[in-house]
């Protein structure tokens, strides 16, 4: 378990090497960390600490590694920027293998490690912090030679314990709080015989008996019906099954459910993210009410009697009207399970706190505070208890484990400096409740000034400049200012209509 590892960690300097060659990190030439999420800041540090490479770029010689970054906090490298070499923006297929190339010839000829970094940082999609080079992200097409089919097989059950085939990179839905289909532009499909033939591969090398066909959304694929119907003929009486992401409520298949869950009705997982359809718009989610419930209906009669439903709650311009709407939607499914004589399903909400994220149209909104997070929780459960709904358990994020990451994403060098704090102070492995410290976090914090709380729920004038305005995504900044400026005129319109109504 991770609290003994962390405690283990703690009392003992174990170092780190590399899985193949059991070499310690130390002497590798690269080293390539994923951010993935704000909340792994710290543990990297503590991964550097362990390994004997210096925490701070600066103090690295060239017979120190390459600490190279990639993943969807690049977005805004500001915060890391003091701690790695060099950061991967876009996809990393190419630009990887690249910089690998460009090192080994570089360091044959006898440049030091700041030479070496100048020319790395000359490479499209390479962000070297000590040259603070402006940078536009890579784009790769998808094909079956860049993806991989195999992987270290770990020894204990890991989060994402199958074989992974990404179909699709992309999402043209383009909601406004949403980072990856903004970042992950433009859409690209994976050809339908790549992905069969990766799948089959995949699960040869590895032995695993589940695959997941991985896109923001993957029923969107133009031949994801096909992809199924063959895989399944493939693994016909093995025993081996497939994973999708959330289906689309718009795009919602009976069919495709059928293929990807075959006789085995587990969980049907459909993200409304808003419960009206006021914060729909708003948030240009694409999605109607009818929709949502029609798929859901269409589920049950067919035998699923577990749905997941995605929320978020604290988003721009919500109302208490919107939140209701949450509990309001699950009652109008239950009222449809009735009419047609069907048995109520179990529903599960996993609701988050709204995290404004760079480069998407609500990068400049504010979060709400912890009280008004709290409140909102409070009112949605006594929405809840109040019609009496027995078959719906409401699951919501950490809203103080949300502040933190609105603050470290939208950070600054300042923030990296807390970080860099908090990890002295013997903070990591803090994406687990059970580690995060938040006295410690407010004691780092109130002695470098720095007031969490303001900063997270800052809200940004469209006109000052950004920490990540020099990473280039590909999505022109008055772009998103016009969709920021449209989601005030929904929430405006919305308004107007009410008043319109009340004085008719």
């Amino acid at each position: 378990p991770w609290p003994d590892l962390a405690a283990i960690l703690k009392e003992q300097k174990i170092p780190l090497f590399g899985l193949e060659s059991q070499e310690p990190l130390k002497n590798m030439d690269f080293v390539g960390i994923t951010l993935q999420y704000e909340m792994c800041y710290t543990t990297v540090l503590k991964m550097l600490e362990l390994s004997d490479i210096p925490i701070f770029s600066k103090d690295r010689t060239i017979s120190d590694p390459l600490i190279v970054a990639g993943g969807p906090c690049t977005s805004n490298p500001a915060v890391m920027k003091d701690f790695i070499d060099v950061f991967m923006i876009g996809d990393g297929e190419e630009i990887s293998i690249e910089i690998l190339e460009k090192f080994v010839e570089l360091k044959n000829k006898g440049l030091d490690r700041k030479e070496i970094l100048e020319e790395i940082s000359k490479i499209q999609g390479a962000y070297v912090p000590v040259f603070n080079n402006k940078t536009t992200k890579r784009i790769v097409q998808l094909t079956k030679e860049n993806h991989p089919t195999l992987s270290p097989i770990p020894h204990f059950a890991s989060i994402q314990d199958r074989a992974i085939v990404e179909l699709r990179r992309g999402c043209g839905r383009l909601c406004r709080f949403c980072q990856a289909s903004h970042i992950n532009l433009p859409i690209r499909e994976r050809k339908k015989e790549d992905i069969v033939e990766l799948v089959k591969e995949y699960v040869k090398n590895t032995g695993y008996d589940e695959y997941s066909l991985l896109s923001l959304s993957s029923n969107d694929h133009t031949n994801i019906k096909d992809v199924l119907s063959e895989l399944n003929c493939c693994f016909k009486n093995t025993g081996i099954g497939v994973s999708l992401p959330s289906q689309r409520a718009d795009k919602f298949s009976l069919e495709l459910a059928n293929l990807a869950h075959g006789e085995k009705k587990s969980t049907i997982t459909i993200a409304p993210e808003a419960g009206s359809q006021r914060m729909r718009d708003i948030i240009n989610k694409n999605l109607s009410e009818e929709q949502i419930i029609n798929a859901t209906i269409s589920c049950i009669k067919n035998g699923w009697n577990r749905i997941k439903f995605y929320f978020v709650i604290g988003l721009p311009f919500e109302k208490d009207e919107d939140l209701a709407a949450i509990v309001g939607l699950i009652e109008k499914i239950n009222e449809n399970c009735r009419f047609n004589g069907l048995k109520y399903p179990q529903i599960t909400c996993s609701i988050s706190v709204f995290v404004p994220k760079p480069h998407t149209p609500f990068q400049w909104a504010g979060q709400n505070t912890i009280e008004e997070v709290e409140r909102k929780v409070k009112y949605i459960l006594s929405i809840k208890d109040e019609k009496k709904i027995k078959n719906a358990k409401l699951n919501f994020h950490n809203a103080r484990m949300s502040r933190l990451e609105s603050l470290f994403t939208r950070g600054d060098e300042k923030i990296g400096k807390f970080v860099y704090e908090l990890y002295k102070n013997g903070s990591y492995l803090d994406s687990w409740d059970e580690n995060l410290d938040l006295e410690m976090y407010n004691k780092v914090a109130s002695e470098l000034g720095i007031d969490i709380a303001a900063l997270a729920s800052k809200e940004f004038s469209l006109d000052e400049k950004l920490p990540w305005d020099d990473i280039n995504y590909g999505v022109d900044k008055s772009w998103l200012k016009t969709e920021y400026n449209k989601a005030k005129e929904e929430n405006t319109s919305m308004l107007y209509l009410v008043i319109i109504a009340l004085l008719v």
